[in-house]
């Protein structure tokens, strides 16, 4: 956007980071053209991803071929009712062609022959026959020009340019048909997302009345379904917490407040319900978390009553057996032999820190807060201390080596050059919140931090034992911290025989999010999916979705010397449990070691706190 218009992009990122469907839009190239053009052109700034597909079809649709149109306008230009013809002929196309994906998922066009049925439905049957016909010739060939929003292939065939907009119009036209026919096409989950985004664009007092009784009318019929009941349960929550983004702050009258107890109870019910896919749950688990914005005092309590008892005792920590992985990264570090370890009791966290449990931490100025990091390489990166970063054996220097490691297939290929790599370690180095903190993907509130680096999860973790302290629930002689690894294994085996896996001996499909040849699930989920893989009263997720630090430095297993534990050494330092991204098959197992740099951060990595006794 030009200079002048520099309060118009703030806001257009600041709406990009606010809502994740708009954010998701922004990450492809072309919808993120349209959005910055139909912002710049409206002079508004959408809200919502639905709020975005109004204002560029306004813009490509009706102002742009008028502009665009002189003296050889196309003759449905000059039709009174042009703006309100488009308009429905449009939304009439989506719900064609998402008709037509119902039956057949793969199909994503129609012909131009059978593109007159929409146009003639959509012009309403109070046309004359002779007065349509010239209208639906005309409107066949303005839509083969596309206009930024369709496109027509070889075959005569027109299909939206992105899917985004198909299900957008699909959804606006589902919301004109009658309640009866709008619950009975929802039992389909293909038609979710297209209501989903009627119902973001949905800005004034009339468009929430109406989304308010959309998702009454999903969750009556769900309660009459029973069993059966639960895709129009998640769909009517969803169309609730759309809703309360659209009214930030408004305390929700009585029926809203009645649906939002009703679905949240259903919803909470499939999150760990072993018989439901994990999508569904995965699903079941946003929501879920969506509708219930708990404050952090009222969690802060129940983070520590939910953590687990570790008993003081010795432990078997390791393999017998030496490591044989393919990757040369694990050959560097190994998990045998197995030892005996001996450890005081302790308490560590039932679930990986999440993004809502993080988002405190952030907002309470943890970043700028001096005494939450430790003094040397923590204080020294969270102040950018360049002369730190920069030194010939600093940060930026070892996340560099990384990458290139990482990354050396494309670098190889000339897909990834020197310049794209050193923007990368900046976008790593240089922040002030998680590296994805901004991405849809990985920002859900029930979904585990990532893009935390080691010395971000210390911090946390001295930031949650003042803010405990405060509230009385840790006494003084209490304290958060990262577990070690040692103390991580004991508290996956929580015994003196050692198991590969916190519920036994062999692995079982269905107990962790990890990588799979089909139905990946390609980003970490919600936390608390698989309360079944665990063993009883112990730790959940200790196995996939995403790696977590711990405290220790990445020293061979038979380094006795002091100091693995030191916060303030430099080295690279042990995560632990595999991801949903880990391509190493022995990374499901609880003994797996890897380790990287305390100033990486990824997709996959994350942490759980511990809590001591001194």
């Amino acid at each position: 956007m030009p200079p002048h218009e520099g309060k118009l992009s703030e806001r257009l990122i600041a709406a990009i980071r606010g809502d994740s469907a708009l954010a998701s839009a922004a990450r492809v190239p072309y919808l993120l053209h349209l959005l910055v053009v139909s912002t710049e052109r409206n002079q508004e700034v959408p809200t919502s991803v639905g709020h975005f597909c109004r204002l560029a079809g306004e813009e490509f649709l009706h102002k742009r071929p008028r502009r665009r149109a002189a003296a050889a306008a196309d003759p449905c230009l000059l039709r009174p009712g042009y703006d309100t013809e488009i308009q429905r002929i449009i939304e009439e196309l989506g719900f064609s062609i998402t008709s037509l994906r119902s039956a057949q998922p793969e199909v994503n066009s129609i012909s131009a022959a059978a593109v007159q049925e929409p146009i003639q439905r959509a012009l309403g049957e109070e046309l004359e026959f002779l007065d349509a016909y010239p209208a639906v010739v005309d409107y066949v060939q303005f839509l083969r020009k596309g206009h930024g929003i369709l496109a027509v292939d070889a075959a005569s065939r027109l299909s939206f340019r992105e899917n985004l907009f198909r299900d957008y119009f699909a959804g606006c036209a589902l919301a004109r048909r009658d309640s009866e026919t709008i619950v009975e096409l929802c039992r389909n989950p293909i038609w979710h997302a297209p209501l989903r985004y009627w119902a973001s664009a949905q800005t004034t007092a009339e468009g929430h009345r109406l989304v308010t009784g959309a998702a009454a009318e999903l969750a009556g019929a769900a309660q009459e379904a029973a069993g059966e009941g639960l895709p129009l349960w998640l769909l009517a929550g969803e169309l609730l917490v759309i809703l309360a983004a659209a009214r930030p702050g408004t305390e929700p009258f009585g029926l809203v407040r009645q649906l939002r107890r009703s679905v949240s109870e259903a919803v909470a019910a499939a999150v760990g319900d072993r018989g439901r896919d994990l999508e569904t749950r995965d699903r079941a688990a946003t929501v879920h978390a969506q509708l219930n914005p708990s404050t952090w005092d009222e969690r802060c309590l129940d983070f520590v009553e939910r953590s687990c008892t570790v008993p003081a005792g010795s432990y078997p920590v390791g393999s017998t057996t030496p490591l044989n992985s393919e990757d040369d990264k694990y050959r560097h570090i190994d998990w045998y032999p197995q030892r005996i370890e001996t450890i005081e009791s302790f308490r560590i966290s039932a679930l990986p820190v999440t993004n809502r449990d993080y988002a405190e931490f952030v907002a309470s100025g943890g970043y700028r807060d001096a005494d939450c990091w430790p003094e040397g390489p923590a204080r020294r990166w969270v102040a950018q201390d360049a002369a730190f970063i920069d030194a010939p054996d600093g940060p930026r220097a070892g996340s560099t080596d990384t990458q290139r490691i990482h990354l050396r297939k494309e670098m190889l290929e000339g897909i990834i050059d020197e310049e794209s790599l050193q923007e990368y370690v900046d976008q790593l180095l240089l922040r002030r919140v998680p590296l994805y903190w901004w991405d849809p993907r990985y920002n859900q509130p029930a979904q585990p931090v990532v893009g935390v680096n080691w010395w971000e999860a210390v911090a946390y973790c001295r930031w949650l034992t003042k803010r405990l302290h405060e509230r009385g629930v840790l006494d003084a002689d209490s304290y958060a911290h990262l577990p070690t690894e040692a103390e991580w294994e004991c508290s996956c085996v929580g015994g003196a025989e050692s198991v590969p896996y916190p519920w036994g001996t062999r692995w079982e499909d269905g107990m962790a999010h990890v990588r799979t040849e089909r139905g990946w699930t390609q980003r970490s989920v919600p936390v608390g999916l698989f309360p079944w893989a665990a063993r009883e009263g112990g730790p959940q997720d200790m196995i996939g979705n995403v790696w977590e630090w711990t405290r220790s430095l990445a020293w061979p297993y038979d380094d006795t010397r002091p100091g693995r534990e030191d916060i303030g050494a430099l080295g690279d330092r042990i995560v632990r449990g595999g991801s949903w991204f880990s391509r190493e098959p022995l990374a499901r197992r609880i003994q797996f070691r890897s380790y990287d740099p305390p100033q990486n951060a990824y997709v996959d990595l994350g942490f759980r706190v511990a809590f001591y006794t001194r």
